[in-house]
């Protein structure tokens, strides 16, 4: 990339700077151009002539301010999230074709100055298209502009963040505008964006989902709930026979039978009582729980 745009620069090197004299006349011989280009009658030689000279007279235009376009062109280049300078270059170029067909040698003032408002308008509404997710209208752009850059300066000689109210005050703004403007220039960034410092990690695996957050927090409820109804309604061997059976590594019924110094079949059922217990009191829920609706008697 960086050769192609060495490239280029050398390739425009060439065309020398309009005088104003030039551009007068040039001016001239482009708007006549655009006069008979428009012209629905058949034109004479002489006309036809003139068309072409006009044609030579836009081209030679064009070609002595592409530099201008570059130097106007590198000051948005930090601002272009995907677009390259070249991609700058082009939009810039296609505004300046705009200007040359528009400008009035007779209004007196310079061609540059009237070209400059064209080439930035192609260049940031190019920005607006390509790297905006959210697009937002060109003035609005330009004001963004303004704010963020008026921001920095602050920053630079304040040492510190500059509040809103010293920023509004700066760009002589009303601080709820700024706010507002602010709000609206968040950008978008894809969930496959990948983490630095980490290997594989993508925002998308750290942004947490409300509908699982949701789930968590009714089976952390769940558990409560149960819990609360095992301290109330479980005998403590019971107890002891679920917690004992519903670790990641059940309890050997081999193991609670010497330890318990009840028989496996005992056990067994009381585990059977236990859990048929909690799911009627789990499907039911008492008044005086979290979830409670009902009124179970403890039999």
């Amino acid at each position: 990339m960086v050769d192609s745009v060495k490239d280029y620069l050398n390739s425009i090197a060439k065309y020398p700077l309009l005088t104003p004299q030039q551009e007068i006349q040039l001016g001239r011989r482009v708007a006549r151009w655009q006069e008979l280009k428009q012209s629905e009658r058949p034109l004479t030689n002489d006309e036809k002539r003139e068309l072409r000279s006009g044609e030579r007279a836009r081209q030679r235009f064009i070609q002595s301010n592409l530099q201008l376009v570059v130097h106007v062109a590198r000051k948005y280049q930090k601002r272009a999230a995907s677009l390259e300078l070249m991609d700058l270059i082009q939009e810039g170029n296609i505004g300046l074709a705009r200007a040359v067909e528009l400008f009035d040698p007779s209004r007196g003032y310079k061609f540059s100055t009237y070209a400059y408002w064209w080439i930035r308008q192609g260049i940031t509404r190019s920005l607006l298209q390509h790297d905006a997710m959210i697009r937002l209208p060109t003035g609005l752009y330009e004001m963004l502009y303004r704010i963020n850059r008026t921001a920095q300066d602050l920053s630079h000689n304040l040492g510190r963040q500059p509040s809103i109210v010293e920023i509004a005050n700066a760009c002589e703004i009303e601080p709820d505008k700024v706010s507002q403007i602010l709000k609206q220039s968040y950008r978008v960034t894809s969930l496959d964006q990948k983490i630095q410092d980490t290997e594989n990690g993508s925002i998308f695996d750290v942004v947490a989902d409300p509908s699982s957050l949701q789930e968590d927090y009714e089976a952390s409820q769940e558990i409560v709930q149960m819990q609360e109804y095992m301290d109330k309604y479980i005998d403590h061997q019971a107890q002891q026979i679920l917690k004992a059976r519903s670790l990641d590594k059940p309890m050997p019924w081999a193991e609670m039978e010497q330890r318990m110094g009840i028989s496996r079949t005992r056990l067994q059922n009381m585990e059977q009582r236990a859990l048929n217990r909690l799911r009627m009191l789990m499907s039911n829920p008492l008044k005086d729980t979290p979830l409670g609706t009902n009124n179970i008697q403890n039999r």
